[in-house]
């Protein structure tokens, strides 16, 4: 696809390195010229580069075996949660995957929490859950 004669995979590339700093744009710099041509190449690349598998392992195992600390409120519990995912940005989880293993990982009393506000919280589309925790953490203060 492409709109003025520049395809979309330009337009992702070109700010890419802007995006960068010290040693990674170092890295980036040392790049063969021209050895990239489209921006999931440059995906790939960075992740096997700066996500080895035993890492990429770790963090998945970090966000599928979710527990909510007992002295944990839900807004902490959802930060915390969302902060492990962003970590690994390869995690290949669905968001019915992660709002399950969320929800799940979530102390009893948080959980009745969620479905005395929403109804019955796991059968909401993904979307639906997402929007409800983000409402409730929002006014975690209220």
């Amino acid at each position: 696809m492409k709109q003025n004669g520049v395809t979309y995979d330009a337009l992702r590339l070109f700010p890419f390195p802007y995006s960068l700093t010290h040693h990674v744009a170092a890295w980036f710099d040392h790049l063969p010229k021209n050895s990239i041509h489209t921006f999931k190449e440059m995906v790939s690349k960075f992740l096997s580069n700066y996500f080895l598998p035993s890492m990429v392992t770790k963090l998945r195992n970090d966000i599928s075996n979710f527990r909510q600390l007992p002295d944990e409120s839900l807004f902490e519990a959802w930060e915390c949660y969302k902060l492990s995912i962003d970590w690994c940005p390869n995690h290949n989880m669905l968001p019915v995957t992660q709002i399950d293993t969320f929800y799940n990982g979530l102390t009893l009393r948080h959980r009745d929490t969620i479905n005395d506000v929403g109804g019955t919280f796991m059968k909401r589309r993904p979307e639906e859950c997402y929007d409800l925790i983000e409402n409730m953490t929002t006014h975690h203060n209220d």
